[in-house]
């Protein structure tokens, strides 16, 4: 499964990897859709598969932030209190992505503390 190839996840024993990729979702999402909204409570971590997506954050300017490259992360909030996002994303194009539930992740590096330091 591509989750195993994400940067973020290299050098996770297999046995973590195996019980991480067990619990994750694959999702094609068109042109357009908004994945997350800024403010939103943050429950999903995902990594982008195909496609491209923009991140935004509208203030006084538009600050705007591509993820086009296979094996990207966002969404971090969903691993940090309060779990809040502090962006928009929308999909720039027909995408697919891994979605992985926050609060799960969470509980499997609890129960493998030693495996904890993500490259996060």
């Amino acid at each position: 499964m591509f989750i195993k190839e994400a940067e973020v996840f290299k050098g996770i024993p297999s046995h973590v990897m195996n019980e991480i990729a067990e619990h994750v979702t694959v999702e094609r999402f068109p042109a357009g859709h908004v994945l997350f909204e800024k403010g939103k409570f943050a429950d999903t971590l995902y990594i982008l598969e195909d496609g491209a997506i923009d991140i935004s954050v509208r203030g006084e300017k538009l600050l705007s932030l591509p993820v086009n490259k296979p094996g990207e992360m966002f969404g971090w909030s969903a691993l940090v209190e309060p779990n809040e996002y502090t962006a928009t994303a929308q999909c720039v194009k027909e995408s697919k992505v891994i979605k992985v539930d926050g609060e799960l992740l969470a509980r499997i590096f609890e129960r493998h503390p030693s495996e904890r330091a993500l490259r996060l």
